[in-house]
């Protein structure tokens, strides 16, 4: 089932295009990672989505809901932290969640509890705000987003700041949430990898493409003496540059071997993330 449909959206400002004719679907389930440099687009997109920025033209729906004719249906599944909301440090966490809760009507004051268990907040409930740490505080923002249990679930940078436990705690927190479409913007590549099934490169406002993202696989680059022997024993594995292969560390070791028997020389072998390679291969940058 298709949770977000967006079709041919443009964001225009004057002469310039924030967004340029951007498509995607989203399945049930799915996260979406989003990735670009600063200025691309990202949170142009994600704000058009939930309808804080109107687009000049195309149209994006939401459980089947259009956006522009059905703004209320459309939204009322979506969960989201573009900004971190406003939060009162004198307050507890819990008593934020509840402020929250009356804001969104109709939700019962023990979704306040689910949401301080699944945001894994218990025990710290009642402390005040002004000494949670940063992990603990984006945490809250997404247990806010999370009150009116919505289907889609709309992150822009929610990893700023975090320390790697904290990175780590919100990737498991992400990737437990089942049956929710997640779209989630990031600058830490390798956590995008870690976390989505699928990433969309955007550049300039334009998409690039949307990539599925294989887990089990990094790229390696042979650095050696013999170059020929080496192409053609790469050849199944071949990626799109000279000596760079994809492949699993099982698979990664059975070459090296078979590098060895044939009396290649290694002299350095650089390993990336698929996505990390793919990433600055699009917009032009080498990765050496």
């Amino acid at each position: 089932m298709k949770i977000i449909e967006v079709n041919n959206l443009t964001k225009k400002v004057g002469k310039k295009n924030l967004l340029n004719d951007v498509s995607f679907n989203l399945e049930e389930g799915e996260i979406l990672g989003v990735v670009g440099k600063n200025g691309s687009g990202k949170t142009t997109l994600l704000k058009s989505i939930v309808g804080l920025i109107h687009p000049t033209s195309g149209d994006i729906k939401i459980n089947g809901f259009d956006l522009k004719k059905d703004y209320e249906k459309a939204i009322k599944d979506v969960g989201c932290m573009i900004e971190v909301p406003v939060m009162y440090d004198y307050l507890s966490g819990k008593d934020n969640l509840e402020i929250y809760r009356i804001m969104f009507r109709g939700i019962p004051k023990s979704r306040v509890d689910e949401i301080i268990k699944l945001i894994s907040l218990e025990g710290s409930e009642y402390k005040k705000l002004k000494i949670y740490s940063l992990g603990m505080k984006e945490r809250l923002g997404i247990g806010v987003s999370l009150l009116n249990r919505p289907k889609l679930l709309i992150l822009d940078e929610p990893t700023n700041g975090l320390d790697p436990v904290g990175i780590k705690d919100l990737r498991n927190f992400i990737k437990s949430l089942n049956g929710v479409s997640v779209i989630i913007t990031s600058h830490m590549l390798s956590e995008i990898e870690n976390m989505c099934d699928k990433v969309m490169f955007i550049d300039a406002g334009n998409l690039i493409c949307i990539k599925e993202v294989n887990h089990n696989k990094k790229k390696y680059k042979f650095y050696v003496d013999n170059i020929p022997l080496t192409k053609k024993i790469l050849y199944p594995y071949k990626t799109n540059r000279e000596l760079e292969i994809e492949a699993t560390n099982e698979e990664y070791l059975l070459i090296s071997e078979e590098l060895i028997k044939n009396n290649i020389k290694i002299f350095k072998v650089s390993e990336s993330s698929s996505l990390e390679s793919d990433f600055l291969s699009l917009i032009g940058e080498d990765n050496d």
